[in-house]
């Protein structure tokens, strides 16, 4: 085979040596991109000197403006000194002028350098008497205010009363003498926050204030941060008015440099793409010629490189005359997968081969293929070994001439799959075995997303929720838990998708079915999400509600025991102590009556027997009355009007209402009913109403509010009264407390409040008291 000479490129030292075009490129576009980011530095550092300008000037203005009502304050307090020198009205007029100007801490009137007045007086009185003229500390700052004759600021100085601050001096001369000073005191903290710098300075700036020390000559810095004047650019203000400086720098000087970063990395990265690409186009006259090159050899080794795959391959491959379907070539694997030899399939065609109920299919669509309706096509059929068996194959068909040419051969490819549709085959039943125990068992299996939509549910969710597989899956999971338990199974949930592939079992929750009852169900979650074939949260769900309801049954009667035997148990305290205590005043008179012989000492004795018996006979029926409350489990519970009992109570305590002028103030709505027991209700209403008639304050008219309120869904009764009121400090912790007073009214029995809670809490409602002396009582009831 000859092979003609190409024409060359002419040679070029660029061409010849693309490296350095890449180079030079990489140099100019860098120095270009140099020159930007200079110019873009420039205009960065340009803007933050602006920014620092702007916000230390503002800071000026600030302090100016603080400055000018120390100097307003110090001449009005000038001018209350008299031609003599005497100081009047300082008291009247000095709290007004510090109201008026609430920057000010402290004045001072200093005559002769000595404070003999100060306001406010209790925290400034420590300084009275103090001569500044003498104290080297003050002497000088004090003598540059009388040589200027005009307002300086000395300071900051750590006060002798406390604190730190800057005092501002106003000299006072009279008849041309001096007389002393005016002086106001701001406190360091109050002239910054008045100068709002911290909402200035922000993340951005930091400020630096100082002072040359009068004594050492030495600036001094008065504010704790980290800014280095000598090393931070920054810009400065002088207030002549005290010689301070204020200087403002950047917190981080270096953010115009790391901004510059990534612009840096950008033009880098530019300049180095930029010059690689003019590398690459230097490069494709060579890479071409190569190219060339390189075609030529490939095209003599196709035809043997095709040959060896062909008869190599690691599936069957048969090259096919497409007009009689007889094979023309077949690979070694065919031959094994066939079971015949390669010259037995020379003198057979594909027919021979297939199963006779698959062929009209395999005819069809080669059909196709000859019309150019297909350029390929693949068919899952079966192969008839020579043997007589049976192998599963997938069948891929491709033409061998271009589209539009005459028709020549194909090529087919055949892979065995037989155990792979064995495995499919096997599969598909253990699939239907598992449809089938999912379907019909107890357990109702789910599917849902993230987001908690049904992808999936079990027929057997019906007999649980009353809902179809269609209604579930458009509702959303969440929506059917009850609120309750709603964030334990939403932990559950997360716990499962934190744990892959972990089955969680949860505690039981509730689930509304589709009759509005809630049923009990033990969910085990676990997350497939990570399953291709299964792409979500599996949940299992079994309904215990029989089991969870004799659960709670049992923990209720439980706990009523508990009660019942705490109750026992107090009552037995009481009745102890209240029969023992009566018992003893019998023992006591008794003894008593059997050491006299006086019959009108007697006569007395029976008489005391007599009011101790009576006394016990009371405490008996306050005693039966608590019992019956804490034993009566199953009283009557209906639903009742709150306004008709009240109604029967004020009618039933009409007469006392009337003595006492009482008014009664009613807000009670006509649709306040609660599910109460009668009897209770009649007699925490009347308890109440007596209570506030009984302990009203004889000073004023009584005055008794009755008001009813629904709040989250409950009803709640106010009753309120301008009465004694009770010190709760003293008495709240046992204000309802068996045989508890407050008063010394001699009705007063501590039994009333007592029965009413227990009655209260007997219908499973609470009751709560607020109470001032001399004020009034508010008892707030919130029923079941």
């Amino acid at each position: 085979m000859s092979r003609k000479k190409g024409s060359k490129l002419p040679k070029n030292p660029l061409f010849s040596r693309p490296i350095w075009a890449g180079i030079f490129s990489f140099v100019f576009l860098f120095l270009v991109g140099s020159y930007l980011l200079y110019q873009r530095y420039q205009i960065i550092k340009e803007t933050e000197e602006r920014g620092m300008v702007n916000v230390i000037n503002l800071l000026e203005q600030n302090l100016n403006s603080s400055l000018k009502d120390s100097y307003s304050v110090a001449l009005s307090m000038g001018l209350l000194i008299d031609d003599k020198g005497n100081i009047t009205n300082f008291e009247e007029n000095v709290p007004l002028l510090l109201e008026q100007h609430p920057v000010i801490d402290a004045v001072q009137l200093v005559p002769g350098g000595v404070i003999q007045k100060v306001y406010p007086y209790k925290r400034n009185k420590a300084v009275l008497g103090y001569d500044i003229l003498q104290d080297p500390k003050t002497r000088n700052e004090a003598l540059k205010a009388i040589e200027a004759r005009k307002m300086y600021f000395a300071g900051p100085l750590d006060l002798k009363q406390g604190g730190t601050a800057v005092i501002g001096r106003l000299p006072v001369f009279k008849n041309s003498k001096f007389w002393g000073f005016s002086a106001v005191i701001i406190k360091l903290e109050s002239l910054l926050e008045q100068a709002q710098l911290e909402k200035l300075a922000g993340d951005k700036y930091l400020f630096q204030f100082s002072k040359i020390d009068p004594e050492t000559k030495k600036e001094q810095f008065f504010l704790k941060n980290d800014l280095d004047i000598e090393y931070n650019i920054a810009e400065t203000i002088v207030l002549p008015d005290g010689d301070w400086k204020f200087y403002i720098a950047l917190n981080n000087p270096k953010e115009a440099f790391y901004e510059l970063i990534p612009l840096t990395f950008f033009i880098l990265l530019i300049a180095t793409w930029l010059s690689w690409m003019v590398v690459l186009l230097f490069k494709q006259p060579a890479r071409l010629q190569a190219l060339v090159n390189s075609q030529a050899s490939e095209l003599a080794t196709s035809e043997l490189k095709f040959r060896s795959i062909f008869s190599q391959a690691a599936i069957g491959m048969v090259r096919v005359e497409t007009a009689t379907g007889k094979f023309l070539e077949t690979n070694k694997r065919f031959e094994e997968l066939s079971g015949y030899t390669h010259a037995e399939l020379r003198n057979m065609n594909f027919k021979d081969i297939s199963d006779p109920s698959e062929i009209d299919e395999n005819i069809s669509l080669m059909q196709q293929l000859l019309n150019g309706k297909l350029r390929e096509y693949s068919l899952k059929k079966r192969l008839i070994q020579k043997n007589g068996n049976f192998l599963w194959i997938n069948l891929s068909v491709s033409p061998l001439w271009k589209k539009g040419s005459t028709t020549t051969a194909h090529i087919a490819l055949i892979e065995d799959i037989t155990e792979t549709v064995l495995a499919q085959e096997e599969l598909t039943h253990k699939e239907k075995r598992y449809r089938a125990l999912v379907e019909n068992g107890a357990e109702v299996l789910t599917i849902f997303s993230k987001e908690g939509k049904a992808i999936y549910t079990s027929p057997s969710s019906e007999k649980l929720s009353g809902y179809s597989e269609a209604e579930i899956k458009s509702l959303n999971l969440g929506s059917l838990v009850h609120p309750e338990d709603f964030k334990v199974f939403q932990q559950q949930i997360h716990t499962a998708i934190q744990n892959p592939k972990q089955p969680i079992v949860g505690n039981p929750v509730r689930l509304i079915n589709k009759m509005g009852e809630w049923r009990w169900a033990e969910s085990t979650i676990t997350s497939l999400l990570e399953d291709p074939n299964i792409n979500g949260i599996v949940g299992n769900f079994r309904d215990v509600s029989e089991k969870k309801e004799a659960e709670i049954n049992l923990n209720k009667s439980y706990q009523m025991v508990m009660e019942q035997n705490r109750r026992l148990l107090n009552f037995s305290y009481i009745v102890s102590h209240n029969l023992r205590s009566h018992s003893s005043n019998i023992q006591a008179i008794l003894s008593l009556y059997n050491t006299t012989d006086i019959e009108d000492e007697k006569s007395n004795y029976i008489e005391l027997l007599s009011k101790v018996g009576n006394a016990l006979n009371l405490t008996l029926d306050d005693l039966n009355e608590v019992v019956s409350i804490g034993t009566n489990l199953d009283l009557k519970v209906e639903p009742l009007n709150v306004n008709v009992f009240l109604d029967k109570t004020i009618e039933l305590l009409e007469v006392q209402i009337n003595r006492k002028a009482a008014i009664i103030r009613r807000d009670v709505p006509d649709e306040m009913v609660i599910d109460f027991n009668p009897a209770y209700l009649e007699s925490v209403l009347l308890n109440f109403l007596t209570n506030a008639l009984r302990f009203r304050e004889p000073e004023r008219k009584l005055e008794i509010s009755i008001k009813g309120t629904r709040e989250n869904g409950a009803w709640i009764l106010f009753v309120k009264d301008n009465g004694i009121g009770i010190d709760m400090e003293c008495h709240g912790d046992k204000l309802f407390g068996l045989y508890k007073t407050f008063t010394t009214a001699p009705n007063s029995r501590g039994i009333g409040l007592f029965i009413t809670r227990n009655q209260i809490n007997a219908m499973g409602g609470e009751i709560f008291v607020e109470s001032k002396v001399g004020v009034g009582t508010t008892f707030k009831v919130c029923f079941k």
